[in-house]
């Protein structure tokens, strides 16, 4: 079947074309929650950094972040999520508003 190029199904075709894809890269707020989540009981930073598939200086970036804003705590070679970094990961794990906004 040959569609017209003028018909609203051939217009509404080109737009959609012209989309952005989704992208494949993890969002920030995704990658934050992976570190919070995987040093819930204290981890080696060693052990951290393979668990969350970071660099180093990508990994620095956001636990910093973290440590700033008391969702986690550094002890000597380890970190540990702190309270509020646990209520925040309750919060994102139960809301569907944003797990369907991140698309996960």
């Amino acid at each position: 079947m040959l569609v017209d190029e003028n018909t609203d199904l051939a217009r509404a075709g080109r737009r959609a074309m012209n989309l952005p894809l989704p992208s494949k890269k993890r969002n920030s707020l995704v990658i934050s929650i992976a570190i919070l989540k995987a040093a819930r009981n204290g981890i080696k930073i060693s052990h951290l950094l393979t668990s969350v598939s970071l660099n180093y200086d990508q990994f620095i970036r956001y636990v910093e972040f973290l440590k700033v804003h008391g969702f986690i705590r550094q002890y000597d070679t380890s970190y540990q999520t702190t309270y509020e970094g646990l209520k925040l990961i309750e919060e994102f794990d139960s809301s569907s508003l944003i797990r369907s906004v991140l698309a996960i």
